[in-house]
């Protein structure tokens, strides 16, 4: 079974205020899950999955 998160489990996890998961979700930016009732719900699967889609490839020498 997928573990679903709240907004706020989900913003912990991303380090981003509850508000900011919501904004992102509604834009379609952040993939999550809708439910009855207006409820949104976070696969942590796919915040994973969503955060390694994100990441920059690191550059040879660093800041300098």
């Amino acid at each position: 079974m997928t573990t679903l998160l709240t907004d706020s489990e989900a913003a912990e996890i991303l380090r981003l205020t509850p508000r900011q998961v919501a904004k992102l979700a509604r834009r379609g930016e952040l993939p999550s899950v809708n439910l009855p009732g207006n409820e949104v719900r976070f696969d942590a699967d796919d915040l994973r999955k969503w955060v390694e889609s994100r990441k920059q490839p690191a550059t040879k020498g660093g800041p300098q």
